[in-house]
């Protein structure tokens, strides 16, 4: 069965091309030129992916992003467009859920290409592919303890001495569950920008300290002298090995 891609995208000339470049690679597609055709889209046909230009009318795309992640609770894999890097911009798609987040002028065969990834991945950012097909298949996965902090892969959720962190954005969770699975390895800002968005990403790797700060802000003891996520010069960061509390959660919620 061939995968299925809405594209929302104003300009009509870029949106024909893309459209006739997914479709000579196997796609079927649909295409709307504003963010509220866009939702009313993908509500109703579930597209395999979704390519959003920021600059969209009537509902701009990170808007749109928004109300298909927190709205509709939607996790249809997200590739978001723009004219411009913007830090802000790439930072806010990301935490909102965006899968990547490319620069104009497009290499529509790169596209297709980094769409094709994501769709294999998912968007199950945790979900290891050497862990057996069972945890694809609904079964809970073990919870991941270190120190006083508890992670839920299955439930997408972060604790703290038991009590769960409520306001982690689904990038961050991705970011702290792949530190707390290599805890102890240190990841330089490149591999973590890799993890979080995908191979090829243009965006400055810069915006995992800004990632790195706002899961320090919620976990670390102390802001000014982290003791999770710790700093390695010259590399990047790593979560560093603590020993598990006694009071940390059970395995059976």
């Amino acid at each position: 069965m061939a995968p299925t891609i809405l594209i929302a995208e104003g300009n009509e000339t870029l949106r024909t091309d893309m459209e006739e470049t997914f479709q000579k690679h196997g796609f079927e597609t649909w295409a709307v030129e504003n963010g509220l055709d866009a939702l009313k889209a993908t509500t109703s046909l579930k597209p395999d992916a979704i390519v959003i230009d920021l600059d969209l009318r009537k509902l701009g795309g990170l808007d749109l992003c928004r109300e298909l992640r927190q709205s509709h609770h939607l996790w249809i894999p997200i590739i978001l467009i723009s004219r411009k890097i913007d830090e802000i911009d790439a930072v806010l798609g990301l935490e909102l859920g965006a899968d990547d987040y490319i620069v104009k002028p497009l290499r529509l065969k790169i596209l297709v290409a980094r769409v094709k990834s994501i769709i294999r991945r998912g968007n199950l950012c945790c979900y290891d592919t050497n862990e057996n097909q069972g945890d694809r298949n609904g079964s809970s996965q073990k919870l991941l303890r270190n120190g006083d902090l508890t992670l839920d892969p299955t439930h997408f959720s972060v604790y703290k001495d038991n009590e769960e962190v409520i306001d982690f954005t689904r990038k961050e969770f991705e970011l702290v569950y792949f530190l707390m699975k290599n805890k102890g390895k240190a990841f330089s800002r490149k591999h973590l920008l890799k993890v979080l968005s995908g191979n090829d990403s243009e965006l400055d790797e810069r915006i995992i300290d800004v990632f790195i700060s706002r899961v320090r802000q919620k976990i670390e003891p102390h802001k000014r002298n982290p003791v999770y996520i710790k700093t390695v010069r010259n590399v990047g960061y790593m979560m560093k090995e603590m020993p598990v509390l006694t009071k940390g959660m059970q395995q059976s919620r």
